[in-house]
């Protein structure tokens, strides 16, 4: 048998497999199987020659590391198996080796790197394995046994060896109990012995078991039938692996089909259907997009899983609009990394700064040995501090292939204020959003999509209560109502504004003074309706009705707040405060308490509209809400989330109505209604109940002659 070797091992270079510190033996408890011999040997191997019982295109999802290195520097894997395969990978042989079917997206070719391959490897082995098959980097062959029909028909090829070879021909044997499975190399107990071709002791047993192998591959041995593989896959491949894992039938039926996308950890986690085609989308859109799904179906547990699929060498930087979302993250980044996950939380208050130059540093100089020997880093940080000039400054020459972001609540961002953070060059970008357009601000929605790219993964609030992601919901108006006063500053305002609107019209260049002008009448005027006198006492009747706890309550105004906390104290009620001025340790004071049950009523004034979870809250109230769509989704989704704790939801929605003074079918008196409406009718859409709303609103509305807009969709 001619020896395949590439060079006298005796002679050969101390680069490659010979620089490895490889033990004579490995064995479960004692090593890590996977992490101390077979990933380093597969990165200096140039061909892998194996032959196993049992092979499973697991093995490569969780050696991804090591395949990666091995096809992007040209190597070749020869595997000789029986035939007792998953139905899942024999489909994915089939697409590699019998049809002409395009089987992978154009991007995945010769010219991607390790890194590259590594995601693609992990998040879709069946179309890597069909695409190694095809481009010739790996090849099968099948081992059946030769016997007659008397014979034992379970008797199959059981043989466990394997031999890597370098370039500079140093090889390494290994033969023992150990399969080609996930199972073999992750979970099983197991142990082989190992032979290099560099010891005097070894040489000759490499010898040996390389003769073995190309004996077995060339089809000359005498017990043995081998088939390559379109011939096994035609002949009988299917016949003999009826869903087999590791010979037991449909075992695969136990096991979740992505493990490697979590490793060990969060196992009990598996990914909904739209959470996969969101990542798949990702993937396709070259690393880049908007996960824009609505609050409550699992965007960050979706980005996250998103973000491992990668290698070690790449940084995480995690984005949040408002501190107390960052204790949030961080529980679940080590959820789904795993405590080996290192979390650097940078805000105003901590020594962040003494930190981020030592995880930062091996990047931005591309030092593979430092970064190779510390875990994998995730920065978490607030949109102020990710836009202040010093952590501008560390993140700065930091490559984009060593880096990836995630934007929580992605619509924030376009405000100039905050536009700096997409000076950051990541080579992935994941932006996250219910609501990613900025309504009324068309500059800083493109600046976003500009960054993210113009396009966005959607998953809405109806396509989520209707698959059972989100829990039911009804939705109940409030009736108020403006005194006269109120109404006619509201016409006041309205006139104001025409006449600025007039002027900003007749201008080719309105004046930035004439905007503001504009824009603070429009602030003043909305003011007028969230601020409705009547509001105190409707929430009054609301605390005297029946409804389910805990509720949050999002108010204009700390004015309106003493309003409200005067009626919660009448009637008894535990209640808290959650507002921006307060300072952090009070925020997360208030919180807690709503959190863990010791309050029924938390108040809110800009805050909790996004990001914060209350999963257990089944009910709000809209005292004030303005007419952005963004602000009431985004509202109506801090109840929506699913948990055993609530049956459905309910939605306490303050609509401001013009008052009696108004005059029948008056211009103004449809202005105000129609501005209500269009909230009411978002948040109607998918509310259960929403035929009798309908027809609560007509009845209300018919008194200013406008009853019919209760019935029309949109405004």
């Amino acid at each position: 048998m001619e020896d395949t070797r590439e060079a006298d091992t005796k002679t050969s270079s101390r680069g490659g497999l010979q620089s490895l510190p490889l033990d004579r033996s490995y064995r479960t408890g004692k090593n890590d199987l996977l992490e101390e011999f077979y990933v380093p040997c597969l990165q200096q191997t140039k061909r892998y020659d194996r032959a196993a019982g049992y092979f499973d295109s697991k093995s490569l999802m969780n050696a991804a590391r090591g395949i990666s290195q091995l096809i992007v520097s040209g190597g070749k894997m020869r595997m000789v198996v029986s035939p007792r395969l998953t139905k899942d990978d024999i489909q994915a042989l089939e697409n590699g080796v019998i049809t002409d079917d395009e089987i992978v997206e154009e991007s995945l070719h010769r010219g991607l790197t390790a890194d590259q391959f590594s995601d693609y490897l992990r998040h879709d082995r069946f179309r890597c394995l069909a695409w190694m098959v095809k481009e010739g980097l790996l090849e099968i062959r099948v081992a059946f046994i030769r016997q007659d029909e008397i014979v034992n028909p379970f008797g199959h090829y059981h043989e466990k060896k394997g031999i890597f070879t370098d370039t500079h021909g140093n090889q390494v044997a290994f033969s023992g109990s150990i399969n080609e499975t996930e199972l073999a190399w992750t979970d099983n107990y197991e142990s082989f012995d190992v032979f290099c071709s560099w010891r005097d002791v070894d040489d000759i047993r490499v010898q040996d078991k390389q003769q073995e192998f190309d004996k077995l591959w060339e089809d000359k041995d005498p017990n043995i039938v081998i088939k390559k593989l379109p011939e096994a896959i035609k002949e009988g491949l299917k016949k003999h692996s009826p869903g087999t894992v590791d010979g037991k039938p449909a075992l695969d039926m136990f096991y979740r089909e992505d493990s490697s996308a979590g490793g060990k950890r969060d196992k009990n986690r598996d990914l909904w259907e739209h959470q996969t085609e969101a990542i798949n989308w990702w993937i396709d859109n070259k690393y880049n997009g908007i996960f824009a799904m609505a609050t409550g179906t699992g965007k960050t547990y979706t980005a996250l899983r998103a973000a491992q699929l990668q290698a070690d060498s790449r940084l995480t930087l995690i984005v949040v609009p408002q501190s107390p979302l960052l204790g949030q993250w961080a529980d679940e980044i080590r959820a789904v990394f795993g405590d080996e996950a290192s979390i650097l939380q940078c805000r105003g208050e901590t020594n962040w700064r003494e930190r981020i130059t030592q995880i930062v540093n091996p990047y931005r100089i591309d030092n593979e040995e430092l970064i190779d020997n510390t875990p994998k880093h995730v920065i978490l940080t607030t949109i102020q501090t990710a836009s202040g000039d010093a952590f501008q400054r560390y993140m700065k020459f930091t490559p984009p292939e060593r880096l990836q972001l995630i934007a929580d609540e992605v619509h924030n961002y376009g405000a100039p204020t905050y536009q700096r953070l997409f000076n950051i060059d990541a080579g992935r970008r994941i932006g996250l959003s219910a609501t990613p357009d900025r309504q009324w601000d068309e500059k800083g929605t493109q600046v976003i999509r500009d960054y993210f790219g113009n396009y966005e993964f959607g998953f809405k609030t109806q396509d989520a209560i209707d698959n059972g992601y989100l829990t039911r919901y009804e939705y109940h108006p409030i009736i108020c109502e403006l005194d006269p006063e109120e109404y006619e500053d509201f016409i006041d305002y309205t006139k104001r504004i025409g006449k600025v609107s007039g002027q900003l019209n007749d201008k080719d260049a309105p004046t930035p003074d004439l905007e503001e002008e504009h824009e603070i009448l429009l602030r003043q005027r909305a003011k007028i309706k969230k601020k409705a006198r009547s509001k105190p006492d409707r929430f009054r009747d609301f605390l005297q009705s029946s409804h389910p706890t805990p509720v949050i309550i999002f108010c204009e105004d700390n004015e309106q707040v003493d309003a409200v906390k005067y009626h919660l104290k009448s009637e008894e009620k535990a209640f808290a405060v959650y507002v921006s001025e307060m300072a952090n340790e009070e925020q997360e004071k208030a919180f807690y308490k709503f959190e863990k049950g010791f309050i029924d009523y938390l108040l809110a004034i800009n805050c909790l509209d996004e990001g914060v979870d209350v999963p257990n809250c089944p009910t709000c109230v809209l005292i004030a809400s303005s007419t952005n769509k963004r602000q009431f989704v985004q509202r109506r989704g801090r109840v929506l989330r699913k948990t055993e704790a609530k049956d459905k939801a309910a939605i306490y929605d303050m609509i401001t109505l013009p008052g009696l003074t108004a005059e029948q079918r008056g211009t103004t008196a449809r202005k105000v209604i129609e501005q209500e409406l269009r909230r009411a009718k978002v948040l109607i859409r998918s509310a259960e109940n929403h035929h009798q709303v309908e027809q609560k609103l007509r009845t209300n509305l018919e008194p200013y002659g406008f009853g019919h807009l209760a019935y029309i969709n949109e405004y």
